[in-house]
């Protein structure tokens, strides 16, 4: 076999292992834009839901309720053993988060966020940068 072959295949093998990392990343980064944006509106429509319940007396709401509606977000009650949870439904992305509260001793408290599906049973892992 001569070596110019050998060279060009060689050198064909890491151009295209280089468009598959390249591939990888970009996905990557997609992923990282789209969870980000899920992670903003879930704080956005969580901060209106909290605004329009303010003055509401606390109520408990059976699994899969709707809570509040407006044009942009459904707000749903969704059950859990541990966290209190709100489900959104975002209708321009049509896309499904859950929202979940945990309060634990004295002022310790942790918020979680996910993508789910339209039960609110799954958890997806959601990829965010919080600044």
């Amino acid at each position: 076999m001569e070596w110019g072959i050998l060279i060009a295949l060689v050198a064909a093998f890491f151009i295209w292992r280089h468009s598959k990392t390249q591939e990888k990343a970009e996905a990557a980064t997609q992923r990282l834009k789209q969870d980000n944006r899920l992670y903003q509106h879930i704080k956005t429509a969580k901060r209106e839901y909290d605004w329009h319940e303010r003055n509401q007396p606390y109520k408990r709401h059976p699994d899969g309720e709707l809570l509040f509606e407006n044009a942009h977000v459904q707000v749903y009650n969704v059950e859990h053993f541990a966290e209190s949870r709100l489900g959104f439904y975002f209708k321009d992305t049509n896309e499904y988060g859950l929202y979940g509260f945990f309060a634990g001793n004295g002022d310790e408290f942790h918020e979680s966020y996910y993508r789910t599906d339209r039960t609110f049973k799954q958890e997806g892992v959601l990829l965010y940068d919080d600044d």
